[in-house]
């Protein structure tokens, strides 16, 4: 059996654990540089706001019906959602982490057994050990699953499929809100009279195949509960690209470099979170193009001689090619950096002829030390030094900063942002 569980207006959630005084209010996050929303609770979802709104489209209206934003805090987003994890595998023999808010569990299928009670066992043991509401939905595929899920968001967040009158529920579950069925599909099968999950189901396999793929195929059998889509297997991803606009325009090359750096740091991280290494560094600078004014962008690469996972050779790479693309009285907007050519560097051997992959395999304790210490006390705690300026001994205005006017505190990896209790 597949449970699939999902984190009730996980942002938001996130951000009520630590503040109780928001029990029933409304609650909105932003995006970086605080520009769109990205993330809604129920309570305000039900005065009208919505993803992808603009924020300062809406902000007065927000601010009248008492809706309480929060400029988008991943740090305990990931650390929340690695400690429900844990209770997950803790609780499950096997555990598919599908997104930062979603998972799916798969429990043998043991006979004579409630998986409706260990259903509602699992969500209370999530909300009292870490005070964040999930849903359940259970099912014999995922597809299945993802669809109890969204019915039991309705009910007390615990459905199983062997226990519903399944033909009614797929009567009224519109076909846009399948898993695996997209605009552009649910457009198609709407003129086609396909409506409902229903209807869907009872959609000949043939016709399935030819109009919407294999997985228009897949999700049609699954619909009558053959398991078609299995565990999705962990894979090197091929790439790591981190960028984030500016929060004003910046004009100077010592201005962006500490941007660069710190993109360069956390893209870095990402990759060796994975045991994953580089084999080729890619830096973009571009301007606004909706703003007015002349406009540049630029791109250039440069492949390592080996595969690298050491940070100073990747960053000393990354800051070589934005020296040489920079180009003066820009107003630039953006910079991004792009690891390419990932692989896992099996090899131990060093090099007698690259005295900087044998440095990089040297100092590898240190970038393993530098990896615990940010891991476990927050992203940035400790960084290279990127050369910022400083005036009168403080460190200058940083333009490139993102936007995070709403930010809340780091609750569970900062030490410093740890709550106090009167």
């Amino acid at each position: 059996m597949i449970f699939h569980i999902d984190g009730n207006s996980f942002y938001a959630s996130c951000e009520r654990v630590f503040r109780p005084d928001l029990a029933h209010t409304p609650i909105a996050i932003l995006s970086n540089n605080d520009a769109r929303i990205i993330a809604v609770n129920a309570e305000c979802k039900s005065l009208g706001f919505k993803r992808r709104d603009f924020y300062f489209e809406v902000r007065d209206a927000m601010q009248k019906k008492g809706v309480v934003v929060f400029s988008s805090n991943f740090t305990l987003y990931a650390d929340m959602s690695a400690r429900i994890n844990l209770i997950y595998n803790r609780l499950c023999p096997d555990v598919e982490v599908y997104s930062i808010d979603e998972s799916f569990l798969y429990f043998p299928d043991w006979k004579d057994t409630d998986y409706l009670e260990i259903g509602h066992e699992i969500k209370n043991t999530v909300r009292q050990e870490t005070g964040i509401p999930v849903s359940v939905g259970i099912a014999p595929n995922k597809t299945l699953a993802k669809l109890c899920n969204k019915l039991a968001k309705k009910g007390d967040g615990v459905c199983c499929w062997d226990k519903i009158n399944q033909d009614k529920e797929l009567e009224n579950y519109p076909v846009e809100d399948i898993w695996g069925v997209g605009k552009k599909k649910s457009a198609f099968l709407k003129r086609h009279g396909i409506n409902t999950a229903l209807s869907l189901k009872h959609y000949p396999l043939w016709k399935a195949k030819k109009h919407m793929t294999i997985t228009g195929f897949n999700t049609v059998q699954e619909l009558n509960g053959i398991r078609i889509i299995d565990k999705i297997e962990d894979e090197p991803r091929q790439v790591v690209f981190v960028s984030r606009s500016f929060q004003k325009p910046v004009y100077e090359l010592d201005d962006i470099i500490p941007s660069l750096c710190e993109y360069t740091q956390e893209a870095v991280n990402r990759m060796r979170s994975e045991s994953l290494s580089c084999k080729k560094v890619s830096v973009y600078l571009m301007t606004n193009p909706l703003a007015e004014g002349e406009q540049y962008q630029n791109q250039m690469s440069a492949e390592l001689p080996h595969l690298s996972a050491f940070l100073p050779e990747i960053q000393s790479t990354a800051n070589g090619l934005l020296r040489k693309i920079y180009r003066p009285n820009y107003k630039y907007r953006k910079v991004m950096i792009g690891l390419t050519g990932l692989d896992f560097d099996e090899d131990p051997q060093l090099d007698l002829f690259d005295a900087g992959y044998n440095r990089g395999r040297e100092l590898e304790p240190l970038m393993q030390a530098f990896d615990k210490i940010n891991n476990r006390y927050g992203r940035g705690t400790i960084k290279l030094g990127s050369g910022i300026r400083k005036v009168n001994g403080a460190v200058s205005n940083e333009p490139w900063k993102s936007k995070k006017e709403f930010l809340s505190p780091c609750y569970t990896t900062n030490i410093r942002d740890i709550p106090k209790a009167y």
